[in-house]
């Protein structure tokens, strides 16, 4: 598609992509404007601010070496390494998919930028904007319905063009448009009319106030989004064919793409027109690992300079010679068994209530995360102002998932496997292989379950096909499966709709539908009082609890292992090159 084609997208938003033309900018910026016309009326609610949210790092380093050192040596001083673990599907963040290693986020981060960041301790640091939208600076409406942001005035692209309004609407409008397969929509098909008043300046018009808008747009939200070079785009033709999605040699972050050898590695280059100034460290090399013990060899051989490793993992480096040190990160990643509530018999409470009672997830944890798990009790994480420690998933009791069991049913036969009807409870577990804690995991709660007379066959798929969008063959979004091994990635806010909803939810695996929950969501959702949203989303958490599509294992803390020589390595909740412009090396 050519993002500057007027189209209509699949909300009812009538989208005046011209812009005027391409000089309006120059010569009147307030004509530069996107309109969008619902094809309904929709009621007005208030609003206000939000966020709730964790990681920090700085300095420099010299990166010099005398002639003597060779080549070998001097490229090691000025080229950190590390790893993802699968290669990426695609290279625009526009069209970035969130699997469990977050591989398209991680890169996303080192060649683009986002309107805010996170930093180590859930503190919010502004980086194309100069502050965050607030009503104290005029950033926010008192009603919620508008938002101006200010950006920076110093930020220009790798090649040198100044980043403005016009990006930001360029970027919007191909988020809407209907024929880019984005992964979500979610709050940006609020937003009524954009328009800029200059271009240092864009303000978004909702159509009702939605709490979770600071925290979403152009940030971490359900499907996080990134500022894209219009000029660089507009006439690319389609952008999901566009060759920008292999290759995009053009980005406002503190690194530059260089090349993309698939399944091997991709590299990077300092951006020397970066607006904090050229990063200390020359070159990326980022591998593609999707072995853990590879990668956990790679780290101890000194070829990789950090790495997220399990628990257990961590346990054996550090009783090792390797020289290494250890960052420990709490995350906005909630583990968890997704139980496909739309295949029998997983469709009756009674037995997915039973399941959770047969689960001791105190003892996977402790076993398999040696304790550095907590285990969780709803999706949120545990520093996100909506946690309440009162919610609570049945527990671990054996006895009582047998009278469940047999309540709904099933029976011990006398081999002492359960069936109704002459049908055993079989079940397909499906979990990918690039996770120690997972494989682990799988294998406790498989043996677990044969104890409670349930059969369970572990399939194992890779984190790139597990996590795929169905209409690439996903087996999550497609439905192919019974349980799931499941590591969702929250948002800043603590808007979980994207996970429960009955329609638009995009990781809702469960196919969970509850009309209370709906209602509880968007009544939470436009609620401007963080306590009201609070009970909301307690009452939420309740409801699932009581329901069990989710089986909630843990909120990891992570475990990021590296070399010594790297300093300002500071991970935050959701990557951990969130401020890779920090880094250097000694």
């Amino acid at each position: 598609m050519n993002a500057m084609g007027p189209s209509t997208t699949s909300s009812g938003h009538y989208i005046d992509g011209n812009v005027r033309d391409r000089d309006c900018a120059r010569r009147a910026p307030t004509a530069c404007a996107v309109r969008f016309r619902r094809n309904r009326i929709l009621s007005s609610c208030m609003l206000a601010s939000v966020l709730a949210i964790f990681a920090v790092g700085c300095t420099r380093t010299d990166g010099g070496g005398s002639p003597s050192v060779s080549r070998d040596t001097a490229t090691r001083r000025t080229t950190l390494r590390f790893d993802v673990a699968a290669d990426p599907t695609n290279l625009n963040p526009l069209f970035a998919h969130t699997d469990a290693g977050n591989v398209e986020g991680q890169l996303a981060h080192l060649a683009f930028e986002p309107f805010f960041d996170l930093d180590a301790r859930g503190n919010p640091v502004p980086e194309l904007l100069e502050t965050l939208p607030t009503v104290a600076n005029g950033g926010l409406s008192s009603d919620g319905r508008t938002l101006v942001y200010r950006l920076r005035r110093n930020v220009r692209w790798s090649d040198g063009v100044p980043l403005t309004s016009r990006d930001v609407l360029f970027t919007l409008r191909a988020i809407l448009d209907p024929r880019n397969p984005v992964g979500s929509h979610e709050g940006y098909d609020l937003i009524d009319r954009a328009d800029a008043p200059d271009v240092h300046t864009v303000r978004f018009h909702l159509a009702r106030a939605w709490a979770p808008a600071v925290a979403t747009f152009f940030t971490y939200g359900t499907s996080p989004q990134y500022v894209l070079p219009e000029h660089a785009l507009a006439r690319a033709g389609p952008l999901a064919t566009a060759a920008f999605n292999a290759k995009p040699t053009i980005g406002d972050g503190p690194y530059t793409f260089v090349s993309w050898s698939h399944g091997d590695r991709l590299l990077y280059r300092a951006n020397a027109r970066y607006w904090r100034g050229a990063p200390a460290i020359a070159r990326l090399d980022v591998r593609i690992v999707p072995d853990p013990q590879s990668n956990l060899a790679l780290l101890q051989s000194g070829d990789l300079d950090f790495n997220l490793v399990a628990p257990v993992q961590a346990d054996a480096l550090k009783r090792g010679a390797a020289p290494l040190a250890y960052a420990y990160t709490p995350t906005a990643l909630i583990a968890g068994l997704a139980l496909n509530v739309s295949h029998a018999p997983l469709d009756d409470a009674r037995v997915r209530r039973a399941l959770a009672q047969s689960i001791d997830r105190d003892g996977i944890s402790k076993k398999v995360t040696l304790g550095a798990y907590p285990v969780a009790d709803s999706d949120r994480p545990r520093f996100s102002f909506a946690y309440d420690a009162r919610v609570r998933e049945p527990r671990y009791d054996p006895a009582a998932a047998d009278r469940a069991f047999d309540a709904a049913g099933f029976r011990r036969g006398p081999g002492g496997m359960r069936a109704k009807d002459g049908r055993p409870l079989a079940l397909t577990y499906v979990q990918f292989p690039e996770t120690t804690t997972g494989v682990r995991a799988a294998a406790l709660v498989q043996r677990e379950l044969f104890e409670r007379g349930v059969d369970v066959t572990i399939k194992s798929i890779s984190n790139a096909q597990l996590f795929l969008p169905a209409r690439d063959g996903g087996t999550l979004a497609n439905g192919k499966f019974d349980l799931a091994y499941v590591p969702w990635t929250m948002g800043a806010d603590p808007d979980d709709r994207f996970l429960l909803a009955c329609a638009g939810g995009v990781k809702n695996y469960m196919r969970y539908c509850d009309r209370d929950v709906d209602r509880l969501e968007t009544q939470a959702a436009a609620e401007p009082d963080r306590a009201r949203r609070a009970h909301a989303y307690a009452a939420i958490d309740a409801r699932i609890a009581r329901d069990v599509p989710i089986v909630y294992l843990f909120n990891p803390n992570y475990i990021y292992a590296y070399a010594r020589r790297l300093h300002g390595f500071a991970p935050n909740a959701f990557v951990p090159t969130w401020n890779a412009y920090a880094w250097r090396l000694r």
